[in-house]
């Protein structure tokens, strides 16, 4: 698969009002994890493990991660520019600081990661502000690294299913939905990496 097809978009600092994005009308699967698409998290006993891993990882880095699955990606009014969806959201959830927050778009496919503005540091690997990190390009090479990694982890982990890989732009295959839990799982693997997390 293309790099590119799987980007996280550079979380921008922006400047201005924006306005806030509009959650997702799901419930929550488990406290952490909200699946509009629908069909991602139909996997009851994969829903309660990454659960589990989540809260594993807020108690060992104090550190709240989030995970959504849109069915759609956002409206062009709401994402205006690089990351001013994932930025809006982020306030609206409360992870704009001291939160991570995965999101997943079916129609693209693509996922987003926010890394809040305090957590930067940490997970460049070298001090700085949000603002240096965005501005040199070491945050947008950060996030691609660990994004090319863990979609290396999740295909790799597929191949051995002995299932053939899904078209990633045709949800409707019934094997999508667990190409994108590997991907998940492989997503909070590397964020472990990032914040040194057991």
């Amino acid at each position: 698969m293309a790099l590119k097809s799987f980007s996280l978009l550079v979380v921008a600092l922006l400047l201005g009002t924006h306005p806030i994005a509009a959650a997702p009308s799901a419930p929550p699967v488990t406290p952490n994890v909200v699946d509009e698409a629908g069909s991602v998290v139909a996997d009851a006993s994969w829903a309660r493990a990454l659960q589990a891993k989540l809260d594993a990882f807020e108690r060992q880095t104090h550190i709240k991660v989030l995970v959504q699955y849109h069915a759609k990606s956002p409206p062009d009014a709401e994402d205006v520019h690089p990351g001013h969806y994932m930025r809006a959201l982020s306030t609206k959830l409360g992870s704009i600081k001291q939160g991570i927050l995965m999101v997943h778009f079916g129609d693209d496919p693509d996922w987003r990661v926010w890394i809040g503005d305090d957590l930067t540091p940490k997970f460049v690997g070298k001090p700085g502000t949000a603002k240096d990190f965005t501005e040199s390009g070491a945050m947008h090479e950060a996030k691609e690294a660990m994004l090319t990694a863990a979609m290396k982890q999740a295909a790799d982990a597929f191949a051995k299913t002995n299932q053939p890989v899904p078209e990633v732009k045709d949800p409707a295959n019934p094997h999508w939905p667990a190409l994108v839990r590997l991907q998940t799982d492989a997503l909070v693997d590397g964020l472990k990496a990032k914040f040194k997390a057991p």
